[in-house]
């Protein structure tokens, strides 16, 4: 049997027959795959459920990767994804593209999928997402020998671009978990975020070090082994960073939503802004955000995902990125042509207001406002300066972005 979860074989099975078998008969009926491999946390064994009338529900989304004979069209992916989400029950919504919604388990539940050609498997690039395709994940259909064709991903190659990424994702959550009024789901899924961005910490932190794991318990344990000498102006600033990655970890393996949201929230925010800020200067050796973002990372930043997809870097690649973001604003009705008039990535830069935003929250300063507004009209139409409608914008306009599946 199968590992999907901390829970043992009794919940593994159920999470196998009523979620995961038909998931693999939908794809497998829309598109007859070579393999299908679980990825994310069901794939390492740690996914998260809770319980409903005693029966495992999980709680977020399936990550799988379809390796097929020839690329998938992103329209055929998501007719793949919402299909098998409704198989399940779930809504197939991802809430990053729909931010003003309020969340709903269900509603907001897909099922990602992404697709690998067969011919593409031994080239693959030395990033965290390879990295843990091959290591910390496991085939659920067709040819269990798969993985072993993929290249070898060195934990020692990962660039300190991934583990900012990393937090980029964790900012963007964090800001999206911010509503007017909360339900329970609302109220749950901020938990969780919230402990996620201490397990970004630790996979960004480790990445930095080139100690990065596989799995969520092999990074909590190794984190514990290196953070004292590794880090120690975080040690002064956050002492208590290992006890709450380990809290992090185990609520993740097994959630308890029983807690004062509002705390943990505020400290993981706080937390997290301390040690965004901390790797942006060890990447930069800049210590104000803004001009390492704008000024300095641009350079550097994209280099070993657009040398390996396009070719090259700098002027001419990352200028391609900016019109694939135009055209998808041009789709959604909201085009806006200031992205063209500069070559440096938007896709970078957009954490900046969503950065500024949170830093208005932590701080009460009015000033991170007025920065988030400077920043934001160079990607998308902005009319106001209000808290709420700069959040709207900013998750707008990185939801639009990374809708392409870059990476």
């Amino acid at each position: 049997m199968r590992k999907y979860t901390a829970y043992g074989s009794e919940v593994d099975e159920y999470i196998q027959k009523e979620y995961l078998d038909k998931i693999v008969k939908s794809f497998v009926k829309d598109h007859n795959p070579i393999s299908i491999v679980l990825f994310g946390g069901f794939g390492k064994g740690e996914g998260s459920v809770y319980f409903v009338d005693g029966k495992p529900v999980p709680f977020n989304d399936f990550d799988l990767y379809v390796v097929t004979k020839e690329k998938m069209s992103e329209e055929e992916l998501d007719e793949m994804s919402m299909n098998a989400s409704k198989e399940i029950g779930m809504g197939g919504l991802e809430i990053a593209y729909f931010p003003n919604d309020s969340y709903d388990v269900k509603k907001h539940f897909h099922v990602d999928v992404r697709c690998l050609p067969m011919g593409k498997l031994d080239e693959l690039m030395n990033i965290q997402r390879y990295y843990e395709l091959k290591y910390g994940s496991q085939v659920i259909y067709g040819d269990e020998l798969i993985l072993d064709k993929m290249n070898e991903i060195k934990r020692e190659s990962l660039p300190d671009s991934d583990g900012l990424r990393n937090m980029f994702n964790k900012l963007h959550t964090m800001l999206l978990g911010l509503q007017g009024e909360y339900n329970e789901d609302s109220e749950r899924v901020r938990i969780f975020w919230s402990y996620k961005s201490y397990m970004s910490i630790c996979e960004a932190l480790l990445i930095s070090e080139k100690k990065f794991e596989a799995t969520s318990r092999e990074r909590a344990m190794r984190f514990e082994e290196i953070f004292d000498y590794s880090f120690p102006e975080l040690r002064k600033k956050i002492p208590g960073l290992v006890s709450k990655v380990k809290i992090a970890t185990e609520f993740k393996l097994k959630p308890d939503f029983n807690m004062d949201v509002e705390k943990l929230w505020d400290e993981a925010l706080r937390d997290i802004l301390v040690v965004f800020e901390y790797y942006v200067e060890r990447m930069t050796g800049l210590d104000n955000v803004g001009d390492a973002i704008n000024g300095k990372l641009p350079y550097t930043y994209f280099a070993p995902f657009l040398k390996e997809k396009i070719g090259f870097n700098f002027f001419p690649a990352q200028y391609v990125l900016n019109l694939g973001y135009v055209n998808v604003l041009r789709s959604e009705k909201e085009l806006y042509l200031r992205p063209l008039f500069q070559w440096k990535d938007v896709g970078l830069r957009l954490i900046l207001p969503i950065y500024y935003l949170l830093k208005y929250k932590s701080s009460g300063d009015d000033e991170w406002l007025e920065k988030a507004y400077l920043e934001l009209k160079e990607f998308i139409r902005v009319d106001e300066k209000g808290f709420w409608y700069l959040k709207e914008r900013a998750l707008r306009a990185y939801g639009l972005y990374y809708a392409q599946r870059l990476l």
